[in-house]
């Protein structure tokens, strides 16, 4: 499984000059909720996905980021550290920064609003056919381990 992961991130980095090259260039941002999975004390204020960056989609650099961070009372995240980028630690940096501008409203509205640890992952994907091929094409990527172990 780890030489599959290795193979198929290296030619998801090969193959992105195409698309940085390439005339229509769709792009993605799948967020995944690691923890809590369930039960969760805050929501994303913007239920759109979040833009592909700018910089990284005319790199056509591509994979995925595994963040750690605090959303405190007031709803917004605090401490964030980015786990693991995969093939890039920019992807990492992009992360933290798209991170940083989420909004985050309680889930519930009874009792106080409290902190709460989260684990989310952010698959970065490109395609050059359609946005229904790039959106199955990062489907097929979360199911990827994203670390480099």
């Amino acid at each position: 499984m780890k030489y599959l992961l290795l193979v198929v991130l290296a030619m998801m980095t090969i193959s992105t000059t195409s698309f940085a090259k390439s005339k229509n260039v769709y792009a993605d941002v799948l967020v995944t909720n690691i923890s809590p999975a369930d039960d969760a004390l805050w929501k994303r204020k913007e239920t759109a996905p979040p833009l592909y960056p700018i910089a990284l989609a005319r790199s056509g650099l591509q994979g995925c980021t595994v963040l750690s961070f605090d959303i405190s009372e007031s709803g917004k995240a605090k401490n964030i550290e980015a786990i693991q980028s995969i093939p890039h630690k920019n992807l990492g940096k992009y992360s933290r920064k798209m991170l940083k501008k989420w909004k985050w409203i309680p889930v519930t509205t009874a009792g106080e609003a409290k902190t709460e640890k989260r684990t989310l992952r952010l698959d970065f994907c490109l395609g050059d056919q359609s946005p229904e091929q790039t959106l199955q094409r990062c489907q097929q990527q979360t199911q990827l381990a994203c670390n480099s172990n």
